[in-house]
């Protein structure tokens, strides 16, 4: 091997280093669903037929609840009673270390929003409240009264915990939709540093068999 292929080789030593040194980026999404909210009703989260009145359920999720409490013209339909608050969570595990995140969430008739124990958003205040399509204020079924929530700040590196207060207050209908984007950063696995260290390990082979 001449000189200049070993150049050669130990630039491209050096940039997958540097990728070593700085790890990259990722990012993980969440959305509502069945399958990846829960609840602590005692009932399974169930997919629903959205209330004709209510916004499409996000790209890519889907409306939920515990139970048929969506479309009042769907069969097994049922209203929850006045006063029903059901918490929904959503478990997730950041491998590395929190940039930024963002969450879009609809409820009827309102909900809270918790994460790792902090209140981004409380529900909309009954007082004065007429319920004029699920809520006159916070979090609503209506894309105009659709929650936008900065998750900066409040994300932790490991397990995380998002958690729905969803409350019934005027009858009828009730549901939940999200969805998010959360981004972070991650260094790559022990695994991965060793493989770049090989490199390192077999041009000092080669410099030392030229000298010898």
């Amino acid at each position: 091997m001449n000189l200049m292929n070993i150049s050669k080789y130990a630039f491209i030593v050096a940039a997958l280093s540097a990728f070593a040194g700085s790890g990259y980026a990722d990012s993980l999404y969440l959305y509502s669903s069945a399958a990846e909210t829960m609840n602590d009703s005692g009932s399974a989260t169930v997919n629903i037929p959205k209330n004709p009145l209510w916004a499409d359920a996000l790209p890519g999720s889907s409306w939920v609840s515990f139970l048929e409490s969506g479309d009042p013209n769907a069969p097994g339909y049922i209203s929850p009673a006045n006063g029903t608050i059901v918490n929904f969570t959503d478990t997730f595990f950041i491998c590395g270390t929190p940039v930024d995140g963002f969450l879009s969430v609809l409820a009827d008739d309102s909900a809270s929003i918790t994460l790792n124990g902090v209140v981004l958003v409380a529900e909309a205040n009954q007082i004065g409240n007429s319920y004029a399509t699920c809520s006159d204020g916070a979090i609503g079924c209506l894309t105009a009264t659709a929650g936008n929530v900065n998750l900066n700040g409040h994300l932790l590196k490991g397990l995380n915990t998002l958690t729905f207060s969803v409350a019934q207050r005027a009858g009828s209908s009730y549901g939940l939709d999200y969805t998010g984007t959360v981004n972070f950063s991650a260094a790559p696995e022990p695994g991965t540093l060793a493989l770049l260290g090989l490199p390192l390990v077999v041009l000092g082979l080669i410099r030392r068999k030229r000298s010898a």
